[in-house]
């Protein structure tokens, strides 16, 4: 440290003069404890030593005098006496700042006004509060004479440093470090369809990015950065059409803000506009996109209540001049009262196209409510409330529209007896009211539902194997078209769990049940009782097939009949086999390939055959040094045969078959082809499900929903020069698409 901080810290740090030192470091606050421990501040030669001693007088632990105490710039942006504390809303110590070290307290300090202008240091008066600082109450005189001085604005001379040191009039702030960076490139790509469209561009692109705080790292952390793309494209129709040529130009970048992110109260405010010609990303039409949001969360001093609000919204306006447009606003909020626990969420979204003329407008709300008044006894209470507003196109006739309400307000309730153990758990009560409101309309057709209505059960273990269990409900229901009824529904079963049985290296088990329920009649429709009845067993192992690799095969068969009064009987035979290969590698790589075959066999009066089929592909981890995998595959096939009756009142069969595939894969190479730097990144995802997620509140959701996707990408670097090669194809809409994108930047700057 500089010979004026040494001859400061002298003045009140004398060997064997004792008194307390505080020292804010980037995760810690050293301190000795009065009465307990106490740290000297020595000078020894040309450097500090901090030494650490009992009541006792031994030393317990010592810093040599030629290392250097590690102060930086955010440590001096706050003034804190000893025994004061942090800021009662502070949760962490403050970071310290990674810009840039002070290695001189009498430089220039970023953060608070009046603290740490230059002019030397000042030794408060006996019994005097350094400036910045807090007298502790339960302090002495002679005590608060050993404080560390700080520097300070007030001090006579000071003023001529303090005007020429970069400082805001009388504030006394320093402009804080700032780190920078940008980048310069170009970038050219080639798409083509495979219905003949094909298209080319070219673009240059430069953009400039900055990071630093305000006022203090704790307070404000702030970065930005604003770039320009240029860009010219061609594109061809099938059959050798005239093409066309279009030019653009965009400003693009973005910047965000982190408030008081130690704090129990942080916010987050954040922009980001950018082009997809210079993202290497595979799409029906170029686009700019403008995302932008803010995020507030808070949380009470003790810790048992907290929330936050979030805002997002999202635009993109493609080449064609049409626009996607997703906002989200949501927030939740959670409280301990007493023994209640309360918690409440809500969220709403509004999706639009321009295009299309798409509309969906969903709001959400739902209250959770649960109070454990003993060992035994717990109350609960819930609402969900949902408000839809759609309006899709499928480009064939007029959009259909629809509006949905439902509101569901339910309580419920469970008792248990005192016990020990399971064993002395033989009777479980559970029960509830419910009220539920529906209102929906879809076109000019409306409808109008509500109900009222209670439940309670009981389950009874008579031992470990069998159990006995009632239960009723009562529902008023009224609806907008038909007089008010009321169902009533009684029911029992008892079912019967066999012991584990062995045979070898086979583990076997068994199950039955029969029930019995009564349903009161509802307006036209008369009572009706059913009787039915259900049993199973299963048949599993586990082999080893190598070290590493284990096969895990289970066969299950259950039958199961119900008879209706009123339909009369039908039953159900199935059969399900599963098989789990699991793959371990050292501790390296760990994955399985699972497999499950189902077939569902019904006669009588759902007379119906449904078989499924699932394989999944899990795995992750290092295959060398240099190269990784990520696997996350589920494939789904369904196939049902049903008998219906047509609209003459001839029996007809008809056939469904459902297949998925959803998940992705990804090699990663950190030194392809044994060149070093050269990465190269093989990547497949699926998601043949198609779901709309963008229109239905998603501001992540793809702008392309793309059922198949591959892409092969390799980045080389050489010093501050960027190379990117990519290849992607994928298939939207039917459509299979070609992308071949290659460009290549250079580095400013060190952020």
């Amino acid at each position: 440290m500089a010979s004026a901080v040494q001859a400061a810290l002298a003045d009140i740090a004398q060997e064997g003069q004792e008194g307390e030192i505080f020292l804010r470091s980037s995760n810690s606050l050293l301190a000795s404890p009065p009465g307990e421990e106490k740290v000297f501040l020595e000078q020894r030669g040309e450097g500090l030593a901090l030494r650490m001693t009992s009541m006792l007088g031994r030393a317990r632990e010592e810093w040599p005098a030629d290392i250097e105490l590690p102060l930086r710039l955010s440590q001096m942006t706050s003034g804190t006496a000893p025994g004061a504390g942090e800021p009662r809303w502070m949760t962490v110590p403050d970071q310290s700042s990674p810009l840039r070290q002070a290695r001189e307290l009498s430089m220039p300090m970023p953060g608070a006004a009046g603290v740490g202008r230059p002019g030397g240091l000042v030794q408060p008066a006996p019994g005097q509060v350094s400036p910045g600082f807090a007298q502790p109450a339960s302090r002495s005189s002679g005590e608060a004479n050993a404080q560390i001085p700080v520097a300070t604005g007030g001090v006579a001379g000071n003023g001529a440093a303090a005007k020429d040191s970069g400082y805001f009039g009388a504030f006394g702030w320093e402009i804080p470090p700032v780190r920078w960076g940008g980048s310069l490139g170009y970038s050219h790509q080639k798409s083509s369809t495979n219905s003949g469209y094909s298209s080319s561009s070219q673009g240059v692109f430069a953009n400039l990015s900055a990071a630093s705080y305000i006022y203090a790292p704790w307070f404000a952390r702030v970065s930005a950065r604003v770039g320009i793309t240029t860009s010219s494209s061609n594109s061809s129709s099938p059959g050798g059409g005239d093409g066309e040529a279009s030019r653009s130009n965009n400003v693009v970048g973005g910047g965000e803000v982190n408030m008081f992110s130690s704090s129990r109260f942080p916010f987050r405010a954040y922009f980001d506009r950018t082009d997809s010609r210079t993202s290497g990303i595979l799409v029906v039409n170029d686009y700019v996109s403008n995302r932008f949001g803010m995020t507030q969360n808070f949380r009470s001093e003790d810790g048992t209540s907290g929330g936050n609000v979030i805002f997002d919204r999202s635009e993109v306006t493609t080449a064609n001049g049409e626009r996607d447009e997703v906002t989200a606003l949501s927030g939740g909020y959670s409280t301990q009262t007493g023994i209640v626990q309360n918690s409440i969420n809500g969220r709403y979204s509004l999706g639009q196209r321009t295009g299309t003329g798409d509309h969906a407008r969903l709001i959400g709300v739902n209250s959770s409510h649960i109070a454990n008044i003993s060992d035994t006894l717990n109350l609960g209470a819930t609402m969900n409330y949902s408000d839809s507003d759609t309006r899709t196109s499928s480009g064939i006739g007029d959009p259909i529209s629809s509006r949905g309400r439902y509101l569901q307000l339910y309580t419920y309730g469970s008792w248990l007896p005192d016990f020990e153990d399971l064993e002395d758990l033989p009777l479980t009560l559970n029960g509830g009211l419910r009220y539920t409101s529906q209102d929906t309309q879809f076109g000019s057709e409306a409808f109008t539902a509500q109900s009222l209505g209670g439940n309670l059960s009981a389950l009874y273990r008579y031992s470990n194997n069998l159990s006995l269990s009632l239960n009723g409900a009562m529902n008023q229901l009224t609806q907008s078209k038909g007089a008010s009824q009321t169902l009533t529904q009684l029911g029992s079963a008892i079912s019967y769990v066999g012991k584990p049985l062995s045979f070898g290296n086979f583990s076997y088990n068994w199950n039955t049940g029969v029930n019995a329920n009564w349903q009161s009649a509802v307006g036209t429709t008369p009572s009706n009782s059913t009787t039915g009845g259900q049993a199973s067993h299963n048949l599993s192992r586990i082999f080893t097939v190598s070290p590493g690799q284990t096969l895990s095969f289970n066969g299950s068969q259950s039958f199961n009949v119900i008879n209706s009064a009123m339909v009369g009987s039908t039953q159900s035979l199935t059969h399900t086999i599963s098989a789990n290969l699991g793959l371990v590698a050292a501790e390296r790589f760990s994955g399985s390939v699972s497999t499950m075959l189902s077939d569902v066999r019904t006669s009588g009066y759902l007379e119906q055959q449904y078989q499924v089929l699932n394989v999944g592909f899990f795995g992750q981890g290092q295959l060398s040094q240099v190269s990784s995998a990520n696997i996350n595959l589920m494939f789904n096939w369904s196939d049902q045969s049903f008998k219906t009756v047509d609209s003459f009142g001839i029996p007809v069969t008809q056939n469904a078959q459902h297949m998925t595939l959803n998940g992705s894969a990804s090699y990663n190479h950190s030194r392809f082809a044994g060149v070093r730097g050269l990465r190269y990144t093989l990547s497949f995802a699926a998601d043949t499900r198609l779901r709309d997620d963008r229109l239905y509140g998603n501001t992540n959701g793809e702008i392309d929903r793309a059922r198949f996707t591959l892409s092969n990408r390799l980045e080389y670097r050489i010093g501050l020069l960027d190379f990117r090669l990519s290849l992607v194809n994928n298939e939207v809409g039917g459509k299979k698409n070609a992308l071949l994108f290659f460009q290549v930047s250079r580095q400013i700057g060190s952020y």
